[in-house]
C-alpha cells in the first residue's frame, strides 16, 4: 500500500483545512503544537471520579472486546490520576456507519500516540459513541451498489418499537438481527465475489448474533477489524449517568448563563451551521425530550415541566434520565475526562469553534480542537480506469466524469449513405414486384436497428467504465468517506485492510490521504 497527500478531497473552504490555516483565533489552542499547554491546564483540575470511571471503562472493554495489553497498563494510570485521553465520536451506524467513523478512530489513536510520546505520560484514545442520540435514521442504512447504474441504493432496517424517539442505545437490538443478516447478503451480493467474502459474511453474522445493542454491534465491528489499542465508550450507561450527575447539575445552575454566552458565540467568518441555542440537555420518560427553559420553567413538548429545584431533585434521584445535546456533550466530554484534545470532522469543527465562550463559562479552556483523518481508498483496478479516461485522481475528484451521453441523431447522420443504399435497393427491387419491397425495406431496417443496438452496447461499454468510477471514488457525488461502508472496503481488499490503513496513516505526515491499495 503506498499513501500520499491529498488535499484534493476538500475545498479550500473546508472546515477541514481552514482548522489548520484561519480558524485559529476562535481556539484556545494552536494544534499539536500546544499540547503541553493543554496537559499543564487540565492537570491543575480534579477528576475525583476517575476511580469509578475507569472502572465503568473497564466493564464495557469486556463487553465490546478486550484491549490490548499496553491500553489495560494505560487505564491503571489513568485510574492513578497519572494519564490523559485523547477523544472523538460518532453515531453507532451499522456495519460501522460511513468509513468517516473509522478514519476518526484512526485519527484518535494516532494523534494519542503522538501527544504520548511528547508528555512522557500514557495517552488514551477513546471513541465515543452517541448512544444518547436518538435519530434512527442516522444510523439505520448502507448505501449499495446497483447493477448497471451509477445510483447507490439506500438499505434501512425496517422501524424498530420507540425508533426515533428512544436514545439508540435503549432500542431493542433483537429485533433488528435478521434484517441486518439479509442486509449483509445484499451487501455481498451486490459486489463482485472475491476471496474474502465467504470469510467475511461468516465475521459479520457472528458479529450480529453476539450483539444484544447497536453499541455492542458498532464497537464489534471496530474492534474486530481495526484492532484493540483503543477504547470504546458508551456513555449512554446507568452507571455512567450516576458520575454525571454533578456536571448535570452546574449545566441546570449555568443554563441562563450558557444560553447567553452561546447565543452571542458566532462571529464573521465562521461557518455557518444551525443549532439550537435555547437548550442544552434531554429529559429521558420513555422518549427523549429536550429541555427548553420557558418563563423560568423547564418544559418538554410531552408536557413535562419542571422548576429548577424540581429538575434538580429528579437529577438527584434520576441522573439515568438526562442526557446531552451536541452543545453540552463537549462539556461533558470534559468534566468526565482529563481530555487533551477531540478529533473532528467538517460539521463538528463547525460547531465547536462556537463552543469557547461555553468552557470559558465553566472556568475551563476548549481542549485542542484537530481535524480526523480524510481519506480516499484507490484500487489498481480503479487507477487502470481512470489511465483509459485519460484523467488523474485528483482531476477526477475535482470533476468526476458524467455518462457519455448516445446521440440519436448523429447516428442517423452517420446512416445516411445507408438510407440511400436501403432507397436504392427498394428502388430497384420494386421493379421485380411489391413483395421484394418490402422484404428488402424490412431486411435492411433490422438491419440498421441491430447497427443501433450495436453501437449502444459499445457506448454502454464506455459507460460501465465511468459507472465503476462513480461509485467507488465518487459515489451519489459525495466524497467516498461519506457514503460506502466498511463492508464493500473489506470485501474488496481484504480483512485487514484497515489495519493497512492505520500502518500507512502512521507513517505520514498528512491528515488528508490517497491510500493506493
Amino acid at each position: 500500500m503506498k499513501v500520499e497527500a491529498f488535499d484534493a478531497m476538500y475545498p479550500s473552504t473546508s472546515p477541514m483545512i481552514q482548522i489548520e490555516q484561519g480558524f485559529g483565533r476562535w481556539l484556545d489552542y494552536q494544534g499539536m503544537d500546544e499540547v503541553e499547554k493543554r496537559a499543564e491546564e487540565i492537570s491543575s483540575r480534579s477528576y475525583g471520579h476517575l476511580r469509578d470511571l475507569v472502572q465503568i471503562l473497564k466493564r464495557q472493554q469486556q463487553q465490546f472486546g478486550e484491549i490490548s495489553e499496553r491500553r489495560a497498563a494505560d487505564l491503571d494510570s489513568l485510574e492513578r490520576g497519572d494519564a490523559y485521553v485523547m477523544v472523538t465520536g460518532q453515531q453507532v451506524g451499522v456495519y460501522g456507519g460511513p468509513l468517516f467513523a473509522v478514519y476518526k478512530l484512526l485519527a484518535v489513536i494516532k494523534r494519542a500516540d503522538e501527544a504520548e510520546k511528547r508528555l512522557g505520560k500514557p495517552v488514551l484514545p477513546i471513541f465515543w459513541m452517541a448512544t444518547e442520540d436518538h435519530d434512527f435514521a442516522e444510523i439505520n442504512h448502507v448505501f449499495t451498489t446497483q447493477t448497471f447504474s451509477r445510483t447507490l441504493k439506500k438499505d434501512s432496517l425496517s422501524t424498530i418499537p420507540l425508533a426515533g424517539k428512544a436514545s439508540v442505545g435503549e432500542l431493542e437490538f433483537d429485533r433488528a438481527k435478521l434484517e441486518l443478516v439479509q442486509m449483509a447478503q445484499r451487501l455481498l451480493l451486490n459486489e463482485t465475489e472475491t476471496p474474502h467474502t465467504s470469510q467475511l459474511y461468516g465475521e459479520l453474522i457472528d458479529l450480529i448474533q453476539s450483539s444484544h445493542s447497536f453499541a455492542e454491534f458498532f464497537a464489534g465491528m471496530m474492534r474486530r477489524f481495526v484492532g484493540n489499542d483503543f477504547l470504546m465508550f458508551d456513555p449512554h450507561a446507568q452507571d455512567v449517568r450516576a458520575l454525571e450527575r454533578p456536571m448535570f447539575r452546574r449545566l441546570i445552575e449555568h443554563h441562563d448563563a450558557l444560553i447567553d454566552a452561546l447565543g452571542h458565540s458566532y462571529e464573521e467568518g465562521m461557518p455557518s451551521i444551525e443549532l439550537n441555542r435555547e437548550a442544552h440537555l434531554f429529559y429521558h420518560d420513555g422518549t427523549r425530550e429536550l429541555l427548553t427553559k420557558i418563563d423560568g420553567v423547564y418544559t418538554t413538548k410531552r408536557g413535562h415541566r419542571f422548576t429548577e429545584n424540581e429538575l434538580l431533585a429528579e437529577l438527584e434521584a434520576h441522573p439515568e434520565r438526562f442526557s446531552n445535546n451536541v452543545v453540552s456533550r463537549p462539556l461533558m466530554q470534559d468534566y468526565l475526562f482529563p481530555t487533551l484534545g477531540y478529533i473532528a470532522g467538517p460539521g463538528e469543527i463547525a460547531y465547536w469553534l462556537q463552543l469557547r465562550p461555553l468552557f470559558h463559562e465553566l472556568g475551563w479552556k476548549m481542549p485542542l480542537l484537530l481535524p480526523r483523518l480524510g481519506g480516499m481508498i484507490v484500487s489498481a483496478n480503479d487507477e487502470k480506469k481512470l489511465r483509459q479516461e485519460g484523467v488523474t485522481v485528483e482531476e477526477y475528484v475535482k470533476q468526476p466524469l458524467p455518462d457519455h451521453p448516445f446521440d440519436d441523431e448523429a447516428f442517423d447522420e452517420n446512416l445516411y449513405a445507408y438510407r440511400t443504399l436501403t432507397g436504392a435497393i427498394s428502388h430497384e427491387a420494386r421493379k421485380h414486384g411489391r413483395r421484394f419491397e418490402t422484404k428488402s425495406k424490412h431486411v435492411l431496417e433490422r438491419l440498421a436497428d441491430e447497427m443501433r443496438a450495436e453501437a449502444k452496447r459499445d457506448h454502454y461499454r464506455l459507460n460501465t467504465r465511468r459507472f465503476h468510477l462513480s461509485t467507488r471514488l465518487s459515489p451519489m457525488d459525495a466524497p467516498q468517506e461519506r457514503v460506502l461502508s466498511m463492508v464493500p472496503i473489506l470485501n474488496r481488499h481484504g480483512l485487514d485492510i484497515f489495519r493497512r490503513l492505520r500502518s500507512a496513516y502512521e507513517q505520514s505526515d498528512s491528515e488528508r490521504c490517497l491510500f493506493r491499495v
